[in-house]
């Protein structure tokens, strides 16, 4: 069994041979015994450690490098756009005029248009006189629901406002993450999650 220092690589005893021929065999390979090459190889890595060599070029385990904290921004950011799409394809939670508690569904590539619509047609019912309950929705439960022209309005306005809320606290978690990644502050940036309180974040 050997190892190499400088590529921190193993090379089993029954393949020496092969990268010897094809000219791949790292000049600094050192001997190491069958039990280092297993604590190495065939058992699993300690968290947050990676291989590397001690003054000897022995196989030792250190801390794992820091990723840029540009990287963890950047990280940060994809967690607060999918977060925002979770919670937007989980939809918003209502109480219809019957009383029924329901989900009315809000994702953004399939129920905006309908709801956008409903709120075009019941404006212009309203306009037209109609007072009954001639429309329709449903749920995310498949219940159909039947609302009247100004129902409607209130609840495609709600489902306006649940929309701008959640793209409100995207833009201030991410105004978050940019003040304190300019600051520096890795602990700060590692902490951002999707519950943090947007109110109470640090302004660039």
């Amino acid at each position: 069994m050997k190892f190499s220092p400088s590529t921190k690589q193993f090379f089993p005893a029954e393949l020496i041979s092969v990268y010897t021929a094809a000219g791949t065999l790292p000049a600094d390979v050192i001997d190491i015994s069958a039990e280092t090459f297993d604590e190495f190889v065939s058992t699993e890595k300690p968290a947050g450690k990676v291989v590397g060599a001690d003054a000897a070029g022995t196989p030792v385990w250190v801390d794992s490098p820091l990723d840029p904290i540009s990287d963890i921004a950047q990280r940060q950011r994809r967690m607060i756009d999918k977060a925002l799409d979770a919670a937007l394809a989980a939809g918003m939670a209502y109480t219809l005029p019957d009383g029924s508690d329901d989900v009315i569904q809000t994702r953004p590539d399939q129920d905006e248009a309908n709801l956008l619509g409903l709120a075009i047609e019941a404006r212009d019912l309203r306009t037209a006189g109609e007072t009954g309950a001639v429309m329709s929705l449903r749920a995310k439960s498949n219940t159909v629901y039947s609302l009247t022209p100004e129902q409607m309005i209130a609840l495609t306005d709600a489902a306006k406002e649940f929309k701008q809320a959640l793209l409100a606290k995207s833009w201030q978690l991410k105004d978050a993450v940019s003040a304190v990644l300019e600051a520096g502050d890795r602990a700060a940036l590692e902490a951002i999650t999707w519950d943090t309180d947007s109110t109470d974040q640090p302004k660039n």
